[in-house]
């Protein structure tokens, strides 16, 4: 286990409401906090919340890393964000994606201006001055923020204070963290991205406003993955030319299943386990009906109608083969909102729920451009996505998305099987490689100076052990905590399964769906043509 680190936080009383997102960061990162009136010697780093933001006289400078935050006590838990703009500047000390670039985004109070002292470097600044720096006193990095800490709303999650709308206040905090833990951070995989269009079927080469032709042309040209998540109730019929299509474009349009018959709250409602099996069994032998036919594959990751899913069905998924699931950190808070992990969702690349990993997505319209970036920040796929309608305008959507996503560096553009497979994190301890997997199946390549692999997690949230294979060998078999040896030509790729894969008894999945299910899925559909049409 990776050591916890003390952070020291000195405030006054009036600054306890922030204590609740402390407990959440504990639960994220190997942190332990204690809030004190007064400095106390030792610990890891000092947090200092005060009333001004002035430079530190040297008799109060700290040996240990520091980050110094405004604190505003008129901060109403209920007040509407306001906005704000930030330009960050080109030091090294700015955390990627953000360098270089100016920012739109909403915070609970405007930044207090920082009064610098001659050794500190502006990191970040708007239109007033500067609102975020750093010094090195005594080999010490010392950060000053003009954001104060925002206040978790009663009842609220991090994803209240962490999201495309709102992080600023947040960023300084978890950058600084970061960089306390750094020895114990796990790394994570390449940049990874893809598009995501619900609802579209093979029934013929357009859906709406959305043509596969023309996506895969450009896609190829720009440099993006689309992947659409189709219906099973709607593989009843599948246009030939349509399928060949996406066969020869394998590298840039896939599938994946967007429920069953795609009614509201679907995989949400209160069913009995049986009903669950039945429900997603119907889903797969329809899908594997579709692959029959066609010889086309579809990825096993579940993108719920509207969102909704319940943690029952979300245990099921995993039970029943599925390899994630694919909904918007939002979606999975509304249908589960008695549920404690709830609280800390936003943070990590992917949420571990009921043994089944789901990945997060956004909407790819409006404001985009700070999702993206908070998203490579965290080391979150970047998955947004849309309806047929998104492109009533025309592809340019998506090929100014995806320059954007690749002005990024390197990025890995993927069908959702080969996305969730590389949702993983890693750090070498020494010549020992620790992964830790985000997901039931993962492949990655191992440093060359490995001799060793181990699995990091805990038995309560894998509640699994693993199949490992090597190069092109198979099979060893280990739980979390154990080591293999690594040949000393390994040269290839290493693959990790979840075992055991399936434990659920799968039926048939022959039975049919209402009548009035198809015919309501037959009007939509209906719909969504004719609208194209009428452009």
């Amino acid at each position: 286990m990776p050591p916890s680190y003390q952070i020291n936080v000195r405030a006054e009383t009036q600054a306890v409401p922030w204590v609740g997102l402390a407990r959440i960061f504990e639960g994220l990162l190997p942190v332990k906090f204690s809030f004190s009136a007064q400095p106390e010697l030792g610990g890891a780093g000092e947090i200092i919340i005060e009333d001004e933001n002035k430079p530190m006289p040297a008799s109060r400078q700290k040996v240990i890393p520091s980050l110094r935050v405004s604190r505003d006590e008129k901060q109403p838990s209920d007040s509407k964000p306001i906005d704000t703009q930030v330009h960050f500047t080109e030091e090294p000390d700015v955390p990627f994606p953000f360098r270089g670039r100016s920012l739109r985004t909403k915070v609970a109070v405007e930044p207090k201006v920082l009064s610098l002292n001659r050794n500190q470097i502006v990191l970040a600044e708007n239109e007033s001055g500067p609102v975020w720096a750093v010094s090195i006193e005594r080999g010490v990095k010392q950060f000053s923020s003009g954001f104060a800490l925002p206040k978790m709303p009663a009842g609220g999650s991090l994803i209240d204070v962490l999201n495309g709308e709102r992080f600023l206040e947040i960023l300084p905090l978890l950058h600084w963290l970061r960089g306390i833990c750094s020895a114990s951070m796990f790394d994570g995989p390449p940049l990874r991205a893809c598009f995501i269009f619900d609802d579209p079927n093979l029934h013929w080469p357009r859906y709406g406003f959305v043509d596969f032709r023309q996506i895969a042309a450009q896609a190829a040209k720009e440099n993006y993955h689309v992947s659409f998540a189709t219906i099973p109730l709607d593989t009843w019929f599948t246009h030939g030319a349509t399928a060949e299509l996406f066969r020869a474009n394998a590298s840039r349009l896939s599938l994946l299943i967007h429920g069953n018959d795609h009614l509201k709250h679907e995989l949400a409602r209160s069913y009995t386990q049986p009903a669950r099996v039945s429900l997603l069994a119907q889903a797969i032998h329809r899908i594997e009906r579709l692959e029959d036919k066609t010889g086309l594959p579809v990825c096993r990751v579940m993108v719920p109608p509207h969102g909704a899913c319940s943690e029952e069905m979300l245990a099921e998924l995993a039970r029943s083969g599925f390899e994630a699931a694919c909904i918007s950190h939002g979606s999975l808070r509304a249908h589960n909102r008695d549920r404690l992990w709830t609280k800390t969702l936003g943070y990590l690349p992917s949420e571990w729920i009921q043994g089944c990993p789901v990945l997060p997505r956004w909407g790819m319209t409006g404001d985009t451009t700070n999702i993206i970036l908070l998203a490579a920040f965290l080391g979150q796929p970047i998955i947004l996505r849309g309806h047929h309608q998104d492109l009533k305008n025309g592809i340019e959507l998506l090929n100014e998305l995806a320059s954007f996503i690749n002005g990024l560096g390197s990025v890995s553009w993927s069908n959702m099987t080969r996305l969730c497979r590389m949702n993983y994190q890693w750090r070498m301890d020494s010549d020992v490689c620790r992964v830790k997997p985000l997901g039931r199946k993962v492949v990655f390549r191992v440093p060359a100076r490995s001799t060793r692999l181990i699995i990091e997690g805990s038995e309560s949230e894998f509640q699994t052990g693993w199949q490992i294979s090597v190069g092109n060998e198979t099979v060893q078999r280990l739980r979390v905590g154990e080591s293999i040896s690594l040949p000393d030509t390994l040269g290839g790729e290493v693959s990790m399964m979840a075992t055991p894969v399936m434990t659920t008894t799968m039926q048939n999945g022959a039975n049919g769906s209402a009548s009035w299910a198809f015919l309501r899925r037959l009007l939509t559909e209906g719909r969504d043509r004719f609208m194209a049409h009428l452009n």
